[in-house]
């Protein structure tokens, strides 16, 4: 099989069977009909040699093969729409875009918000809207362009192809407490750290790595409240003797609005990488890219700062 042979419109569709795992959905975004789609997959499995999808119910799964071809695939296509896009320089003051951001409350507070900030003055008209995460959904919703980045303070792989992961600082966790409380001076025990009332925010993975580290001393971590947001930890913390654990760069905004202390932590520090997310479509994406950079320079600021 030689390049002059294969039609450039077969990895289109391609790679739309990559991102929507459906005939019809595939058939949708590309303004064909589904007998079209189902046609062009059997020419392709003709080329190449495999199956490329198979049937799970409604969905159609990618197999070693098609996950192989797609980050080659999604660069050929970037690059033929970065050779045909007009030659006009970007401009973010002239540009006119929408995005969606998933990420948690630290994510908003911390880059969401100074981003908006920022984009008034150097991009107005590009809007930046907020989505809560869905762990298990995150990847869907980037393919399926439901959301346009993803924020998280997560570690664990990443194991899709088409899924661009950069980490944008590490974030040390910080144990905060109300002025006056026991552990506002000096380092408490590792025993009356860990039996004091500790708050779990349920949209913050903060308490199971501080069991982790007490669980080395043969503790275990007390955790008096579950709680659905960072507010209402914060709520019970100041009128309590109950300990919040948050990331640093979160921590920092919260003490100073709200009178905070912090409390030595009787272990090792412990940090998370915050992470942004992007599905590589978008790689060549000069909005996308410019956003990105905003994104990241906004980090590095923070991390400067700390």
């Amino acid at each position: 099989m030689h390049l002059r042979e294969v039609d450039a419109n077969l990895l289109v569709t391609l790679d739309a069977l990559l991102v929507d795992a459906s005939v019809k959905r595939a058939a949708e975004r590309l303004g064909r009909s589904a007998s079209a789609i189902s046609h062009a997959l059997a020419k392709l499995r003709e080329i190449f040699g495999d199956e490329l999808f198979v049937r799970a119910g409604q969905k159609l799964v990618p197999t070693a093969k098609a996950l192989e071809l797609a980050p080659t695939v999604h660069v050929i296509l970037a690059g033929m729409e970065s050779l045909l896009r007009p030659s006009k320089p970007f401009d973010p003051s002239e540009t006119s875009r929408d995005f969606a951001v998933a990420t948690g409350e630290a994510g908003e507070l911390i880059l969401v918000q100074p981003l908006r900030r920022r984009l008034q003055k150097l991009a107005p008209s590009v809007r930046v809207g907020w989505m809560p995460p869905h762990r298990e959904e995150n990847i869907d919703a980037l393919r399926h362009g439901r959301c346009h980045f993803v924020i998280d303070i997560e570690d664990a792989e990443m194991p899709a192809p088409d899924i661009r992961v950069l980490k944008l600082f590490d974030d040390p966790l910080v144990t905060l407490a109300r002025r006056g409380h026991p552990f506002a001076t000096g380092k408490p025990k590792a025993v009356a750290f860990a039996a004091s009332d500790h708050i779990a925010v349920n949209s913050l993975p903060t308490i199971e790595p501080i069991d982790r580290a007490l669980a080395a001393q043969r503790l275990a971590c007390n955790v008096s409240s579950r709680v659905s947001s960072v507010l209402v930890g914060l709520l019970i913390a100041l009128n309590s003797d109950a300990l919040i654990t948050l990331p640093a760069s979160l921590a920092a905004i919260l003490e100073q609005e709200f009178g905070l202390v912090r409390v030595n932590q009787p272990f090792r520090p412990i940090a998370f990488p915050m992470r942004l997310m992007w599905h590589s479509s978008y790689d060549r994406d000069e909005c996308h890219e410019w956003l990105r950079g905003q994104l990241t320079a906004l980090a590095r600021e923070m991390e400067n700062a700390a």
